[in-house]
């Protein structure tokens, strides 16, 4: 009966889902009919969709990590699939997009996706040409941002063998607030003048976040600016006492 009622149920489901008449609960509710066949998972799709506030953001990471009966490895690695999928779905879209300082919202909206489920801290580089186009990302390392972590000779190697003219930072604040702590922005002028040194310019450094417009960008803060600024002072200063 249950097996019976479980495949009626979906069919049912199916044919509301194709006339746009699903509820959110209820798409939860057919993708766990796709690893969990023939049993009715209205239950699971309830709790996942409770567990997850109601928000599908967070439903890979319920999935993952909460223990709900019914919900086992089949489960998991079928939504760890649905969400690889959506990341390189983002990535082709995003690659090869051109990065201005007015139109910044596609990093800030693709990184947003991309660290919406994240319970660690990551840093990610974006790499652009001569254009500004972009020619790669790669996540740096995960774990709380320190000087230790991060190596500027690691973002500057990899812009050099991807024949790459500037860079962005971006990294991810779980608390949710995007502000910059002192160590941020001691890491960020040691970056741009290190790369400066390398003939290599960093563009921006943001922090990705939920609280307040969601991100803290040191370009338009005006941060950036002032970094190089010193950074001018200081080489004038060398070349003075040469």
């Amino acid at each position: 009966m249950d097996r019976h009622y479980g495949v009626g149920h979906i069919k049912r489901l199916k044919n509301r889902f194709l006339e746009g008449k699903t509820s959110r609960n209820e798409i939860i509710e057919l993708l766990l009919s796709y690893p969990i066949k023939g049993r009715d998972v209205k239950p699971q799709s309830k709790m996942i969709y409770s567990l997850s506030s109601g928000n599908f953001r967070k439903i890979f990471e319920t999935v993952e990590r909460s223990a709900i009966q019914g919900v086992g490895i089949e489960t998991r690695l079928f939504f760890r699939l649905i969400r690889a999928f959506l990341d390189e779905y983002h990535k082709d879209n995003f690659i090869a997009k051109k990065f201005k300082a007015s139109t910044q919202s596609d990093v800030i909206e693709y990184f947003r996706s991309a660290c919406a489920d994240m319970t660690n801290e990551a840093v990610y580089c974006v790499f652009l040409d001569a254009k500004n186009s972009i020619t790669s990302l790669a996540m740096i390392c995960e774990g709380t941002l320190t000087q230790s972590l991060l190596y500027p000779r690691e973002i500057i190697s990899r812009a050099i063998k991807t024949g790459s003219l500037s860079f962005i930072l971006i990294h991810n604040h779980p608390s949710g607030d995007p502000s910059p702590s002192e160590n941020d922005m001691k890491i960020t002028k040691k970056m741009l003048f290190s790369a400066k040194d390398c003939d290599v310019l960093m563009l921006d450094h943001i922090i990705i976040g939920t609280q307040g417009k969601g991100y803290y960008s040191f370009y338009e803060e005006g941060i950036m600016e002032k970094y190089n600024n010193a950074y001018r002072s200081f080489m004038n200063e060398s070349q003075k006492e040469l």
